[in-house]
């Protein structure tokens, strides 16, 4: 049953189908292993690149921006750090996008093509991150060092998505639909507060988080550990949400390693061990405060994500977003689109593995690799978008 709060308009179900387009791909995307952290394919980033392309930025901001929050859903991990750090990249990524196709259209000399704007975008992409990683998490210079390792990875992922962008573009009839068929799936139920709405749930979240982001004392990181055991208890969360929780937070090792480990190795003070000198007290305590904020951050998210479903958390951003509305914040639209995508996402999920399906039975990998694969994506993300699209024509965009 589709919520009440939703309208759905033309312009809203086409933005809810390049959410879906874009999410599928970044949900794919998370079960590829990444060994080098920060380091990603960026394929959602194709679905933003071809939007900007033919509808501009404001659309293609909105798919950039709601395809993290809708992601963050499916994989239980809104308002966590990865999530942080994914949203505010993907719009600072899309806003020098759009800088360079302006451009590049304003200024044919400067020679901008597709594939210049894509490298731009994912060159910015990965230094947004590190930055944020920084300011919010790890705040120790050693983290730039990462920054040579994104930089050429930028180069590549950049590359490699403008070719099965341009791809895209070039099929007949336009990449995408204007129309999402199903409405937004119903959500089981939730642990919950009586009479507490979701909005004040994602509030008490993100006041949560900023104290874990500016707290500084070891004893501060444990009254919080203790108020979120104290929840837990209180609303009698079952042994499966407590599991759930852990395995998300192991999920976050790395980067709380990562944390943890520049200053413990490049702090200057007294040495914790004679034998290793370059080991400071000061900087294991350090690390291990900066370990514990990603781990605390990690574990808020997943809460929420706990005791709110997902038709819950579009609507409370869309409430959240009402007072912005007269600032020309488009608060009822984006709980609108969030709620259809999402129960979208069976079906957009259903079109690509049809693709891909196709595309496998159909061979022609021995022609070249790279070009299969340019060939593939294209015709997945085509396959998923077609006006009004199934899974059969999925299976012919992609053959």
């Amino acid at each position: 049953m589709t919520p009440s709060y939703i309208n759905p308009s033309g312009g809203a179900r086409r933005a809810a189908a390049l959410v879906a387009a874009a999410c599928v791909l970044q949900v794919a995307e998370s079960l590829i292993p990444h060994p080098v952290p920060g380091v990603r394919l960026g394929l959602a980033n194709i679905v933003t690149l071809v939007t900007l392309a033919e509808l501009g930025l404001g659309a293609a901001m909105e798919v950039a921006l709601l395809r993290t929050v809708v992601a963050s859903l499916v994989l239980g991990s809104f308002l966590s750090p990865g999530f942080l750090l994914s949203f505010f990249s993907a719009a600072a990524s899309t806003v020098v996008m759009w800088a360079f196709w302006r451009l590049s259209a304003r200024f044919s000399s400067l020679g901008f093509s597709i594939v210049g704007v894509s490298v731009a975008g994912a060159v910015a992409h990965n230094a947004s991150q590190l930055y944020l990683a920084y300011l919010l998490l790890v705040r120790h210079e050693g983290i730039f060092y990462f920054a040579p390792w994104l930089a050429v990875s930028g180069v590549v992922t950049g590359w490699l998505t403008a070719l099965v962008a341009a791809e895209v573009l070039r099929r007949p009839g336009g990449a995408f639909s204007s129309s999402v068929p199903a409405p937004a799936a119903a959500a089981a139920p939730r642990p919950a507060f009586p009479g507490l709405a979701p909005e004040w749930k994602i509030a008490a979240a993100c006041a949560l988080l900023l104290l874990a982001v500016f707290a500084r004392e070891a004893r501060a990181f444990g009254v919080l550990a203790l108020g979120l055991l104290v929840l837990m208890a209180a609303t009698r969360l079952p042994g499966a949400a407590y599991a759930g929780i852990f395995r998300r937070l192991r999920g976050l090792s790395w980067l709380a390693l990562t944390a943890f480990a520049f200053p413990l190795l490049f702090t200057p003070g007294d040495p914790l061990f004679p034998a290793w000198p370059a080991i400071a007290r000061e900087g294991l305590y350090a690390g291990l405060i900066l370990a514990a904020r990603v781990m605390l951050m990690g574990w808020i998210g997943f809460l929420l994500n706990v005791y709110a479903s997902p038709s819950d958390i579009a609507a409370g951003l869309a409430r959240l977003g009402r007072p912005l509305s007269r600032l020309g914040f488009p608060a009822g639209r984006t709980g609108e689109v969030i709620a259809m995508a999402w129960g979208e996402l069976p079906s957009f999920s259903a079109r690509a593995r049809a693709a891909v399906a196709a595309a496998v039975a159909a061979g022609g990998w021995r022609r070249g690799p790279l070009r299969w694969s340019v060939g593939l994506a294209a015709g997945v993300i085509a396959g998923m978008c077609a006006l009004g699209g199934t899974a059969a024509d999925a299976e012919a965009a992609a053959a």
